[in-house]
Protein backbone atom coordinates (compact mmCIF):
# COMPACT_ATOMS: atom_id res chain seq x y z
CA UNK A 1 0.00 0.00 0.00
CA UNK A 2 1.40 3.00 -0.73
CA UNK A 3 2.45 5.89 1.86
CA UNK A 4 0.40 8.96 2.14
CA UNK A 5 2.90 12.45 1.53
CA UNK A 6 3.95 14.88 3.75
CA UNK A 7 1.39 17.98 3.59
CA UNK A 8 2.12 21.30 5.58
CA UNK A 9 0.10 22.10 8.73
CA UNK A 10 -3.16 23.97 8.25
CA UNK A 11 -2.01 26.41 10.60
CA UNK A 12 -1.40 29.56 9.54
CA UNK A 13 2.18 30.35 8.94
CA UNK A 14 3.50 27.13 10.33
CA UNK A 15 5.52 25.83 7.50
CA UNK A 16 5.97 21.81 9.32
CA UNK A 17 4.91 18.95 7.43
CA UNK A 18 2.69 16.74 8.51
CA UNK A 19 2.59 12.75 8.19
CA UNK A 20 -0.10 10.50 7.40
CA UNK A 21 -3.92 11.59 7.54
CA UNK A 22 -3.21 14.63 10.01
CA UNK A 23 -4.07 18.02 9.37
CA UNK A 24 -1.99 20.03 11.93
CA UNK A 25 1.81 19.20 13.41
CA UNK A 26 2.28 18.05 16.77
CA UNK A 27 3.06 22.21 18.14
CA UNK A 28 -0.85 23.06 16.83
CA UNK A 29 -3.00 20.22 17.37
CA UNK A 30 -4.53 21.55 20.01
CA UNK A 31 -5.81 23.91 17.32
CA UNK A 32 -8.02 21.22 15.49
CA UNK A 33 -11.79 21.33 15.65
CA UNK A 34 -12.67 17.91 16.50
CA UNK A 35 -16.60 18.00 15.59
CA UNK A 36 -18.98 15.38 16.98
CA UNK A 37 -20.84 12.94 14.64
CA UNK A 38 -24.32 14.30 14.34
CA UNK A 39 -25.52 10.89 15.47
CA UNK A 40 -24.01 12.25 18.88
CA UNK A 41 -25.02 15.80 18.96
CA UNK A 42 -27.94 15.46 16.63
CA UNK A 43 -28.85 16.85 13.31
CA UNK A 44 -29.69 21.15 13.13
CA UNK A 45 -33.54 19.67 13.21
CA UNK A 46 -32.99 18.23 16.18
CA UNK A 47 -30.72 20.46 18.06
CA UNK A 48 -33.76 23.08 17.24
CA UNK A 49 -32.85 24.99 14.23
CA UNK A 50 -34.87 23.67 11.16
CA UNK A 51 -37.29 26.18 8.93
CA UNK A 52 -38.83 27.42 11.92
CA UNK A 53 -35.50 28.92 13.26
CA UNK A 54 -34.51 29.85 9.84
CA UNK A 55 -37.98 32.25 9.04
CA UNK A 56 -37.29 33.44 13.07
CA UNK A 57 -33.38 33.93 12.13
CA UNK A 58 -34.61 36.33 9.47
CA UNK A 59 -37.03 38.22 11.29
CA UNK A 60 -34.65 39.07 13.86
CA UNK A 61 -31.84 40.36 11.52
CA UNK A 62 -34.83 42.38 10.03
CA UNK A 63 -35.70 43.74 13.25
CA UNK A 64 -32.21 44.66 14.01
CA UNK A 65 -32.04 46.43 10.69
CA UNK A 66 -29.15 44.12 9.74
CA UNK A 67 -26.48 45.76 12.58
CA UNK A 68 -24.92 43.84 15.29
CA UNK A 69 -26.21 44.96 18.71
CA UNK A 70 -23.23 44.59 20.73
CA UNK A 71 -21.60 46.38 18.49
CA UNK A 72 -23.90 48.90 18.21
CA UNK A 73 -23.81 49.56 22.27
CA UNK A 74 -19.97 49.92 21.59
CA UNK A 75 -20.34 52.89 18.99
CA UNK A 76 -19.44 50.62 16.35
CA UNK A 77 -21.56 49.81 12.80
CA UNK A 78 -21.05 46.42 11.60
CA UNK A 79 -23.35 44.72 9.54
CA UNK A 80 -24.65 41.11 11.67
CA UNK A 81 -24.51 37.76 9.48
CA UNK A 82 -25.47 35.82 12.69
CA UNK A 83 -28.54 35.66 15.47
CA UNK A 84 -27.51 35.03 18.72
CA UNK A 85 -29.30 33.92 22.33
CA UNK A 86 -28.43 36.53 25.08
CA UNK A 87 -29.20 33.97 27.92
CA UNK A 88 -27.52 30.55 25.82
CA UNK A 89 -29.96 27.43 24.83
CA UNK A 90 -27.86 25.57 27.37
CA UNK A 91 -28.44 27.70 30.55
CA UNK A 92 -32.21 27.85 30.03
CA UNK A 93 -32.38 30.72 27.05
CA UNK A 94 -35.41 30.16 25.13
CA UNK A 95 -35.82 31.17 21.31
CA UNK A 96 -38.25 33.78 22.03
CA UNK A 97 -37.54 37.54 20.16
CA UNK A 98 -36.37 39.21 23.29
CA UNK A 99 -33.77 36.95 23.91
CA UNK A 100 -32.21 36.99 20.12
CA UNK A 101 -30.23 39.84 18.79
CA UNK A 102 -28.02 40.32 15.59
CA UNK A 103 -24.50 39.97 15.86
CA UNK A 104 -21.50 40.10 14.04
CA UNK A 105 -19.11 36.61 13.36
CA UNK A 106 -16.43 38.07 15.73
CA UNK A 107 -18.73 39.27 18.58
CA UNK A 108 -20.60 35.95 17.93
CA UNK A 109 -17.22 34.31 18.79
CA UNK A 110 -15.99 36.52 21.45
CA UNK A 111 -19.87 35.94 23.38
CA UNK A 112 -19.62 32.33 23.04
CA UNK A 113 -15.70 31.97 24.27
CA UNK A 114 -16.66 34.26 26.94
CA UNK A 115 -19.80 31.58 27.65
CA UNK A 116 -17.73 28.25 27.63
CA UNK A 117 -14.71 29.66 29.66
CA UNK A 118 -17.19 30.89 32.01
CA UNK A 119 -18.36 27.26 32.64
Amino acid sequence: MPVRPMRPCKHRGCGALVPGGNTYCPAHASEEVKWKPDAVRGNRHERGYGNAWTKRRDRILRRDCGLCQVCKRAGRVTIATEVDHRVPKSQGGLDDDDNLQSICKPCHKTKTGTEKAGR
